[in-house]
């Protein structure tokens, strides 16, 4: 095979000696690197569309969340692919050529990036500002709620820390061949217990090291209600405002059971099998106030 090889090398040199033959191999040559210039591009962009996606299974889910999402106008390498052709190009032949194999063979993460690990160190923050910047963006958010990304961001904190599902919300829906627990639901960042607590809680114990550990100007996260609600905040009718922020915690130690009267488990404004409370206040913070645990914790 080796003499083969090297016998044809040497036909090869030969044949270069002859000036129609070098401008024949120059002009074949020439052809292929202009179709490559034109169809690389053009190939990188077709395989990093959400429809080239979608033809795995398993990308059905985000597919269809994407479809449905204020992204929807926007490619998969919009989010997920540098802006560079030649770091796009690497990913695709280092990272992305292993996924036909994990398709056909299942070999790959159930849910689909279930903790949000692709978003938490995948995406930076440069990517989401070339259209989100703090200067040239005016945030909207719900009645009641003030955020200040300009000190989230001081702090190092990117997008993705808190907008981990703002593209595939709610994927788990759309999982055809689901093989795993049915109530499963993906978590989502902007909600206060499962997102904002991990940092602004005022219990030790709901805070998490790891999104703490991105902090990068050694501030402390600030755990004031007022941090982020703001006056106007919405609460429950015949709750005094001024009174009833200030007081209500003292009223639930005391006795919890004039507040049971009415978000009891099976009271009219119940909240399923916890406690009102922990719509906005961390189980450890009820815990202590009024000594209540989940079922099956000692």
């Amino acid at each position: 095979m080796f003499y083969r090889v090297l016998k044809a090398v040497r036909h090869f040199r030969e044949r270069l000696k002859d000036r129609h033959f070098r401008f024949a191999v120059t002009l074949y040559f020439g052809a292929g690197a202009i179709i490559l210039l034109f169809a690389l591009p053009l190939g990188l962009t077709v395989s990093s569309s959400p429809s080239f996606c979608a033809a795995c299974h398993s990308m059905n889910p985000e597919y269809q969340t994407w479809k449905r999402s204020s992204h929807a106008q926007l490619p998969c390498y919009g989010c997920h692919g540098p802006r560079s052709y030649t770091k796009l190009l690497y990913g695709k032949i280092f990272a992305d050529s292993k996924g036909p194999f994990q398709e056909v063979t299942g070999f790959f993460e159930q849910p689909v990036n279930e903790s949000s690990h692709l978003s938490q160190e995948g995406i930076p923050m440069g990517r989401c500002e070339r259209c989100h910047a703090n200067e040239n963006r005016r945030f909207t958010f719900s009645k009641g709620i003030k955020m200040n990304h300009t000190a989230h961001k001081e702090a190092g904190i990117d997008c993705t820390v808190c907008h981990n599902r703002v593209v595939h919300k709610g994927a788990e829906r759309y999982e055809p061949l689901r093989s795993w627990d049915g109530e499963f639901k993906y978590t989502d960042f902007l909600t206060m217990k499962d997102g904002c607590f991990r940092c602004h809680s005022g219990s030790p114990e709901s805070r998490d090291e790891e999104t703490l550990k991105k902090i990068k100007n050694d501030k402390k996260p600030p755990q004031a209600c007022n941090t982020c609600h703001t006056k106007d905040f919405a609460l429950p009718i015949g709750h005094g405002r001024d009174q009833w922020r200030s007081e209500h915690g003292a009223v639930a130690v005391n006795n919890v059971g004039l507040c049971l009267d009415c978000h009891g488990e099976k009271a009219r404004f119940s909240n399923g099998d916890e406690p009102w409370c922990t719509l906005c206040h961390d189980q450890p913070k009820v815990e202590k106030m009024i000594g209540w645990k989940r079922d099956g914790e000692e």
